[in-house]
């Protein structure tokens, strides 16, 4: 009776075996069934070149044995959303404020909202990554992803805030309901409260004579901030002129420019949104 053909699994082993202890020192085994041809090389001297083509040879045949598994079932889709995904300006200028202009965040969310867009998908991770453990934002972020909120967190629940992991990260209707209304209250100074209402040219002309005069510095940063987070809109583009115009010589020249960019960021901001573009 002949010798047993050893099985493609042991002659595998033994060319691990042989490859771990080197053709030096063991030399492989002999090809076995069809890997005889394949290997059969005089252009290979070296035991290790023809060891090299049997292991690929091997490797080949053992693949080409594997039966493929069941196919995966597919992924439900997310819920259909018939809002229009907001404009590439607009995703480009959420990244720009929440990297520059966060005080801004929540007027981009309700402005999308009312005028009928829905967040871009590519930000739905971010929306989602940024605001789960702020309940209220993270509602506001829900309803502005729209559907495919609730299935990335079931997808990938790391996406769930903390405290709603047990209910699969959906946002209510009682949050959604009290969290869509009005933007959040900055804190703004009395004294400047008149200036919330006024035109940009009013508006603009105070702070920049208060800028220019050193009346308004750099401790006034925040509630300026604040005061241009919630001007009326239209006040917006005046008040970046006249701002722009503070001189370049008085101390308060590089606090005008950084409000500036604040009234142009918010001033462009809304108008990427405005609803007659979602309507198009």
């Amino acid at each position: 009776m002949g010798a047993r053909v050893p099985t493609m699994d042991e002659h595998w082993d033994e060319l691990v075996t042989a490859a771990l202890l080197g053709t030096d020192r063991r030399d492989p085994p002999a090809p076995i069934g069809p890997l005889a041809d394949l290997v059969a090389d005089t252009a290979r001297i070296a035991p290790s070149e023809r060891m090299l083509a049997h292991v690929a040879a091997c490797t080949a045949i053992r693949r080409a044995g594997v039966l493929p598994a069941s196919p995966a079932p597919g992924l439900a889709p997310p819920d259909a959303d018939e809002r229009p995904a907001c404009p590439a300006a607009a995703v480009e200028r959420w990244h720009h404020i929440v990297a520059s202009w966060p005080v801004l965040e929540d007027e981009w969310l309700l402005t999308l909202i009312r005028a009928g867009w829905r967040a871009a998908p590519e930000l739905a991770p971010a929306m989602l990554r940024r605001h789960r453990s702020d309940q209220r934002r993270l509602a506001v972020a829900t309803a502005a992803i729209g559907p495919l909120a609730s299935w990335l967190v079931e997808q990938l629940p790391e996406f769930a805030a903390p405290s709603t992991r047990g209910r699969r990260g959906r946002a209510t209707a009682a949050d959604l309901t009290e969290t869509l209304g009005e933007l959040p209250q900055l804190p703004i100074p009395v004294e400047l409260h008149s200036l919330l209402a006024a035109s940009g040219a009013e508006s603009g002309g105070a702070v920049a004579l208060g800028l220019e005069r050193g009346t308004l510095g750099p401790a006034h940063r925040g509630v300026l901030v604040n005061l241009l987070a919630r001007l009326r809109p239209d006040a917006l583009g005046d008040l970046a002129d006249v701002i722009d115009a503070v001189d370049p010589a008085s101390s308060g020249y590089g606090l005008a420019t950084v409000l500036t960019d604040l009234a142009t960021t918010r001033r462009r901001m809304l108008s990427e949104l405005a609803p007659s573009i979602a309507g198009d």
